[in-house]
């Protein structure tokens, strides 16, 4: 006996397998970005990171996950300065209107010196945006197995 299916009982199952999919995409985007925030946040100086004097360096570190433009889920510094913070938000703000197809992983450091302490062989999110990568490409075909 074969099993019968109406066109609306498969337009629902696609519907929830979708949404699964959507769901576990931004799981993993989002623990990636996490794990960025947490290294380059956590480097400090002695470790080839930099003097935060202000605070607001290691405030405008943070992450989006964006679909189609819209945030899915972030990581703003809750325990730093408003100016990096604010920076970092209005950063991605500019940024995410790029994503308008799909999804992304945005990581930024807000601030507009970020790249002048980096080029002085400071690592502000470059160190841990390598790191964060290579777990990308291992969770990204983990993905691809599981949704084939």
């Amino acid at each position: 006996m074969r099993a019968r299916f109406t066109p609306k009982q498969v337009r629902e199952y696609l519907e929830i397998e979708k949404m699964k999919f959507h769901r576990a995409v931004v799981k993993v985007l989002s623990k990636a970005g996490k794990k960025f925030v947490r290294l380059a946040r956590g480097k400090r100086a002695s470790e080839g990171g930099f003097n935060d004097v202000t605070g607001n360096l290691r405030s405008s570190i943070a992450f989006a996950v964006i679909y189609r433009g819209k945030i899915m889920a972030s990581d703003y510094a809750s325990n730093g300065t408003a100016e990096g913070k604010n920076q970092a938000k209005r950063l991605i703000s500019e940024m995410k209107s790029q994503f308008s197809e799909g999804y992304a992983l945005l990581a930024v450091a807000g601030m507009d010196y970020a790249t002048k302490v980096e080029s002085k062989g400071k690592d502000v999110i470059s160190g841990s945006s390598l790191i964060v990568e290579e777990m990308l490409r291992t969770a990204i075909d983990r993905l691809k197995n599981d949704y084939k």
